[in-house]
């Protein structure tokens, strides 16, 4: 049974003198949530997994929650969500991690249930959270594959979102165009998203036969948009946020173009850049970067290629297709 309390001005006091409302079920955990978030839907083989668990109090009271099956501990002096929490669902976990075969893991390895732990105070409408490996904890996602995770904490009480993300290789791109082909090499730990966007529209086949609409001589080249316009986003319509980063924008670096300006709407379309620009740095977000001397020759054959005065070139440039490849091991 969760153990609630509200009203409370000091968790310690618990110990002392302030009586412990056993929750029903109808109402267990009224105004309380759990959120779960990855750092990335996107995870190069061997790195770190950074899950974020966090318990939101969306009410105007202040909430005490215990540790189901445990005695009450005095709490820690660190701000934060302890491990016990995050590990407090049924069975003494919470975690529920499933591969695309079915297979489940909910025990994380070198974590025991204590059997005492402290309570934990949320301020009205405030987020208490904790940062984790989840790698380290479930060894199973050292291996490739696509996974999906789950947090049901306190007895099951409260579910999360369920996040899904992809362990792989560390990928690259292959841009194969009539004059000549351009290898991406992507930046997974500096724009995550954008990463796992174009590799998403990529493998579904989403960038075949698409063009390269527009050059600024010597500055850039852009493509990717669906009506070879400028003005298309994916089919889903899902935007993708902003995600400034240290890289600079020369020639070669890949990033994401944006409507109108707007910084929340980046899409489907990228461009190259050809030489220096400061002035665009963190206005859009580099992703990537061309990774060898055969795309930059690539990349030269195009910005040679002759436009009109709106930029439109003059032969139509395709992009034949666009793969997700391993990139090369050292």
């Amino acid at each position: 049974m969760i153990k609630v309390i509200r009203r409370l001005a000091a968790p310690w006091l618990i110990l002392a003198s302030v009586p412990i409302a056993l929750a029903q079920p109808s109402d267990a955990l009224p105004g309380v949530r759990a959120h779960l978030r990855l750092e990335s839907r996107y995870i190069v083989l061997g790195s770190p997994i950074w899950a974020f668990f966090s318990i939101e109090n969306a009410s105007d009271e202040a909430i005490t929650l215990t540790v189901p099956r445990t005695e009450l501990d005095l709490p820690d002096a660190e701000i934060g969500l302890p491990m016990c929490h995050v590990f407090s669902g049924t069975g003494g976990t919470g975690v529920a991690v499933v591969k695309e075969n079915g297979r489940k893991w909910e025990s994380p390895v070198g974590y025991r249930a204590p059997k005492e732990a402290p309570p934990l105070l949320i301020a009205p409408r405030s987020t208490v959270g904790s940062r984790l490996d989840l790698r380290a904890l479930f060894p199973a996602l050292k291996s490739s594959g696509k996974y999906t995770v789950t947090w049901r904490p306190y007895g099951g009480e409260v579910t999360s979102e369920t996040v899904s993300f992809d362990v792989a290789p560390l990928k690259q791109a292959e841009i194969l165009t009539d004059f000549g082909r351009m290898t991406v090499r992507f930046f997974h730990q500096d724009a995550p998203e954008h990463v796992a966007n174009f590799i998403e529209l990529a493998e579904d086949g989403f960038y075949d036969n698409l063009t390269m609409h527009h050059v600024s001589v010597g500055y850039f080249i852009i493509g990717g948009c669906p009506r070879g316009d400028g003005t298309g986003i994916r089919p889903d319509g899902k935007l993708i946020p902003p995600e400034p980063n240290q890289h600079e924008h020369k020639k070669g670096t890949v990033s994401m173009a944006l409507l109108n300006d707007d910084p929340d709407s980046g899409s489907c379309q990228f461009f190259i850049s050809n030489t220096r620009k400061k002035d665009w740095d963190g206005r859009y977000t580099i992703f990537g970067e061309l990774a060898d001397d055969e795309s930059l020759a690539t990349l030269d054959a195009l910005m040679r290629q002759g436009v009109d005065a709106d930029g439109r070139p003059n032969q139509t440039i395709y992009l034949r297709s666009v793969r997700i490849v391993n990139a090369p091991v050292g």
